[in-house]
């Protein structure tokens, strides 16, 4: 079968149609086109337009770490040593010392003491401390009887005090304190077995006297002649680092006295550096269910103008409370407490409940860092 292929010429319409469409699809793809190269146009001039502008550059800036060297007895390192001889019960002895803060570029420093005692040994031995351990003595030495060794435990019968006092670069006193008189009753091992004692702050260029005694207790027997106890004094001064620690103390002592055989006490956290006081207190107060005021000062006259923050006692007598203040100052190397709010009037002390506060054991320094 045959097939005719027949051509015939599109008609105008069709053909303008056809124009029509690929002249717009031309259009479109050379204004697409456009589009991109001004999008790249306007991005690489926008990377040239020069803006009005100023710099301004500090310079030579530094950080500088501060220095903590403490000497004692114008010794550092400290090499000296103390001997207390002979001594017998109720007997006495003292070591006494002085720690300056006066280095290069000193700041003020805590002051913690630590007694290390590395040794008890027998030493001379005698025949009263042979019999009174059951021992059977021959003449000259001890045979030990149903106890196999001798008592040598003389860190458990000495009575200890402590007392410091605080000087500025002026030589005046700005602060003192009891820590423990023989009166305590409170031994080497009672005191130092754990811990560390803290004695107070330094201020910069200050110097703080240690005071202390060594009394072998009255009912000391037999069993400690000729003993032994070799031991250390160790002073650490540590950088202030924002935590301060209040006592009940004993107000009719004198010098006053802190209060070992209570539990009420309180800690101070602080910033040390800071725009503004920012601080949280924690610790237990006798007044139950009272209102207390922090307050700070340089001593208990018309100094005292500085109230911190305060709250109230829960019906066990602890209290927690914190505090954010704007001082517009420092407080430097002053006194912190915590009292009952019935004794506080505007900086005015009212001196009916001194045995119901909190007082300090060392001086607080706060830098406000917006002056």
């Amino acid at each position: 079968m045959l097939v005719d292929l027949v051509l015939t010429k599109p008609s105008q319409s069709l053909t303008d149609s056809f124009c029509n469409i690929f002249l717009s699809s031309i259009l479109s793809s050379i204004s697409l086109a456009s589009a991109i190269i001004a999008i790249i146009a306007a991005v690489a001039v926008g990377g040239t337009v020069a803006y009005f502008s100023d710099t301004e550059t500090s310079v030579g800036n530094t950080f500088t770490a501060g220095t903590i060297d403490i000497s004692i007895n114008n010794e550092n390192p400290w090499q000296e040593q103390f001997v207390l001889a002979d001594m017998k019960p109720c007997y006495t002895d003292y070591i006494n010392f002085k720690i300056n803060n006066f280095n290069s570029d000193p700041n003020p420093v805590n002051i913690f003491k630590k007694i290390k005692v590395n040794s008890e040994d027998t030493g001379a031995v005698s025949e009263p401390e042979c019999t009174e351990q059951e021992g059977a003595w021959t003449g000259t030495d001890c045979t030990w009887g149903s106890v196999d060794d001798d008592n040598n435990n003389l860190s458990s019968a000495i009575w200890y005090d402590l007392y410091v006092e605080v000087y500025d670069n002026s030589d005046q006193k700005i602060w003192y304190q009891t820590i423990y008189v023989d009166a305590n009753e409170m031994s080497i091992d009672d005191i130092y077995s754990t811990d560390s004692v803290f004695l107070g702050m330094i201020p910069a260029n200050g110097y703080m006297l240690v005071k202390q005694s060594y009394h072998l207790s009255p009912d000391t027997g037999n069993w400690a002649q000729g003993d032994i106890m070799d031991f250390d004094i160790e002073v650490k001064g540590e950088q202030l680092y924002g935590e301060a620690w209040l006592e009940n103390k004993d107000t009719s002592a004198d010098p006053w006295l802190i209060q070992h055989d209570d539990d009420f006490r309180g800690t101070l956290t602080y910033e040390v550096k800071h725009p503004t006081f920012t601080f949280d207190f924690e610790g237990k107060v006798e007044l139950v269910n009272a209102e207390y005021v922090l307050a700070a000062g340089y001593d208990l006259g018309s100094n005292v103008d500085t109230k911190l923050g305060e709250g109230i006692s829960g019906s066990d007598g602890v209290i927690t409370f914190s505090g954010d203040i704007e001082l517009g100052k420092d407080l430097k190397d002053v006194k912190v407490w915590l009292l009952p709010k019935t004794e506080w009037n505007n900086g005015n002390i009212v001196w009916s409940q001194m045995d119901k506060w909190l007082w300090e054991t060392g001086l607080i320094w706060y830098e406000d860092t917006d002056l």
